[in-house]
């Protein structure tokens, strides 16, 4: 049994939740889109994208930028003003806690962020310094 094989197994068992996942997925693109617009404001930018096909598609979009550029009074402000947008709102969680550990470790000498977005079932974002 090759590759697509078990990809057509998968997909097969997961039923109509691959047509779910589509079109959930082409929602969190586009509130996705609005949200790297707002984090251009802090210095980030879209640094890869790429799209994955399986039983369940997903997305992955690397944002980067700089811990300096980072505020939490800014961040907390955002997600006042965006409170609906999810993918929003949990980008902004992210690089806050991003933030608070980077400066209770005293990682000064680590500057660049990556933000890590999946956009698939389940959506997920971590962050990493370097």
């Amino acid at each position: 049994m090759g590759l697509l094989d078990v990809v057509d197994k998968a997909r097969n068992a997961t039923g109509g939740l691959g047509e779910i996942a589509e079109a959930q997925i082409k929602t969190w693109v586009a509130d996705f889109k609005k949200s790297a617009d707002l984090l251009e404001t802090f210095g980030f930018s879209v640094g890869k994208f790429s799209f994955g096909m399986g039983a369940l598609p997903e997305v992955h979009i690397l944002l980067e930028g700089s811990i300096e550029n980072i505020h939490e009074d800014r961040l907390r402000k955002m997600i006042d003003e965006h409170k609906t947008n999810e993918a929003l709102v949990s980008l902004l969680k992210t690089l806050i806690w991003l933030r608070w550990a980077w400066e209770h470790m005293e990682l000064k000498k680590l500057t660049g962020v990556t933000l890590h977005v999946t956009l698939g079932l389940p959506p997920k974002v971590s962050a990493e310094l370097h």
